[in-house]
């Protein structure tokens, strides 16, 4: 009888120990970082990217996402990320040419986790497969997608990183209308995941458009969501509660099982100007 519950227990702690190795397998987490552009500040500034790339390699490295969305990242940013994070492959081209000029939506995915199925760059306009403005932005804006096969599970991922204009008003909402018109277009029956600088709050009149479509994973996490309301820091200048600008959305059946908006410093400094925001998710 005492050899049958050693069994019985054993084969029970066996059970649990497979189920949380599905919920490992089923579960990735994502990023989605504005690492503010490299050549915004000038070279003796403490906020210059020289005096900063090692602070946003740490912050990524210790956090170790499965997928990240940068915003304001010029390319040579994203390959000094890349050659110190060699778990990485990188998604990225120049918002100004579509090649190497002017900054990049980038999307960053771990190679042992992902395959790359399909990768595309699209600008914020009525014409979005040409390089331009759209609508009365006051630069250019794009958007990248990349469908991504999960290695371990098989599961198929749509994900569109974006950065939205600052100033225009219906350059904001008519962009909006396009992530959702795209994500529910591209994502078909796969789950979606939108990431993002959007250059408003939940108060502005463009957020329900999307938040209507898709799920706001800091509203929908099945655990409170952590680190304030706070993403746009602007290098400890700013902590204006409300001013969450950056997000990251979900298509139905994608669970959220939390939210948390990244306040790590190291040593008193900011690795950007914008916090950035994670998630962990499940495929329902």
């Amino acid at each position: 009888m005492k050899r049958l519950l050693l069994i019985v227990l054993f084969s029970l702690a066996l059970a649990q120990a497979h189920a949380q190795t599905q919920v490992r397998t089923d579960t990735l987490t994502v990023l989605s970082f504005n690492i503010r552009c490299g050549s915004c500040e000038k070279p003796d500034d403490v906020n210059h990217w020289s005096a900063r790339q090692h602070l946003v390699t740490r912050l990524i490295a210790q956090r170790h996402p499965d997928l990240i969305g940068l915003q304001e990242a010029e390319l040579f940013q994203v390959r000094d990320l890349v050659a110190s994070l060699s778990d990485y492959a990188a998604i990225a081209v120049g918002r100004d040419d579509g090649k190497q000029a002017g900054e990049a939506t980038a999307i960053l995915y771990r190679k042992d986790r992902f395959g790359l199925l399909e990768q595309n760059t699209l600008w914020l306009s009525p014409t979005p497969s040409v390089v331009g403005k759209g609508w009365d932005a006051a630069l250019k804006r794009t958007l990248t997608y990349a469908r991504l096969k999960d290695r371990r599970s098989g599961q198929e991922w749509l994900m569109l990183n974006t950065h939205f204009d600052h100033q225009g008003r219906t350059a904001q909402a008519e962009s909006t209308r396009l992530i959702v018109k795209l994500a529910q277009s591209l994502g078909g029956a796969h789950p979606v995941i939108v990431t993002g600088d959007f250059n408003y709050t939940k108060a502005s009149p463009a957020y329900p458009i999307i938040a209507g479509a898709l799920r706001d994973a800091e509203r929908v996490t099945l655990h409170a969501a952590q680190g304030g309301d706070i993403s746009f820091n602007d290098f400890g200048k700013t902590s204006q509660t409300g001013n969450k600008i950056d997000f990251i959305f979900v298509s139905d059946g994608v669970d959220v099982l939390s939210h948390t908006i990244v306040l790590d410093r190291f040593d008193g400094n900011y690795a950007s100007d914008h916090f950035p925001v994670e998630a962990t998710l499940r495929v329902r």
